[in-house]
């Protein structure tokens, strides 16, 4: 029986500082890692850094400056799965680039129809359209009063 509680106790909390903060939340859950000596700066994340937690979140690191100055490069980000997504969401998301599987974290620009057009916060230019069916997850935004939790991540 106690360790039905704790386990009653585990989901609450995980609703309360996960799945209901993502819902209402503005600023990325993201930290930065500061490796000195960390060289690449595409904006891709590779196979192996995409890691999945359950069938609703995702850790992933993001590399590259082309969402800056919302995440920094090599920041390590908690990315939710969900149903729809909306104009200005930070998602994460996967095309094909001259036969390469290319794995992408933007802002949605716009959508119109079935095309969602994304585009990086530090970019000067809108990315080719993709569908629902390429996005894998979208990064979720908390208040500027919890950004502390950066920190401690």
């Amino acid at each position: 029986m106690d360790n039905k509680i704790f386990i009653y106790i585990g989901v609450i909390l995980l609703f309360v500082y996960v799945i209901i903060p993502y819902i209402t939340l503005p600023a990325p859950l993201c930290k930065v890692i500061t490796d000195q000596n960390y060289s690449n700066k595409t904006p891709y994340t590779t196979e192996e850094e995409l890691k999945i937690i359950s069938s609703v979140l995702v850790l992933l690191h993001v590399r590259g400056e082309s969402m800056l100055p919302t995440i920094k490069n090599n920041s390590k980000c908690l990315c939710v799965k969900k149903g729809n997504y909306n104009i200005g969401d930070i998602i994460f998301f996967v095309v094909d680039i001259e036969g390469e599987k290319e794995k992408i974290s933007h802002r949605i620009f716009s959508i119109e129809g079935e095309k969602v057009f994304t585009k990086g916060d530090n970019n000067d230019w809108v990315d080719p359209p993709i569908t629902e069916r390429n996005i894998v997850c979208a990064i979720p935004e908390f208040p500027r009063y919890m950004t502390w939790i950066n920190k401690l991540v």
